[in-house]
């Protein structure tokens, strides 16, 4: 009992922090530090929902980490341009992750709403593949961080 409701509050706390960094999403400047801090809170919350197989709202809140991607493809800090081919890498790694998410969990989406007999072979499958993406979008954002904290002050 006492198990369930501390498991509800860390969800419910998950929830909010993904709430409220949203709002950086909106603005097209938002310093590095705020994008990776918001994307963070995503990741926390889509890998509650992968666990517990809950997909409601995890499209958007993937498209949001593929939008930030898509973002630092764009915009290459100034004071990395001798490792701009690496930080694009990670950016293009994030960005190609999140899409396979995306679209492996819309997958899951369309099989729950299409019987309530679930296809639990393909639904495994889906399942292994979405934490495999998922992971990936971890391993690059660790990367990245690894690789850039020190050169950029706002991480």
């Amino acid at each position: 009992m006492m198990r369930g409701r501390i498991t509800g509050v860390v969800l419910g706390i998950i929830a909010v922090a993904g709430l409220g960094a949203s709002s950086f999403a909106a603005d097209k400047e938002v310093p590095i530090k705020q994008l990776m801090g918001e994307n963070f809170a995503q990741l926390q919350f889509i890998l509650s929902s992968l666990i517990v197989s809950n997909y409601t709202g995890l499209p958007e809140r993937i498209a949001l980490i593929h939008d930030h991607a898509s973002d630092l493809t764009q915009s290459v800090p100034a004071n990395i341009t001798k490792d701009r081919d690496r930080f694009l890498i990670y950016a293009y790694s994030l960005q190609g992750h999140a899409a396979d998410l995306k679209s492996i969990i819309e997958a899951l989406i369309a099989i729950d709403a299409a019987s309530a007999k679930k296809g639990e072979v393909e639904e495994n499958q889906l399942r292994e593949a979405a934490a495999a993406h998922y992971g990936g979008m971890v391993t690059t954002c660790v990367a990245c961080h690894n690789r850039f904290r020190h050169a950029l002050p706002s991480l």
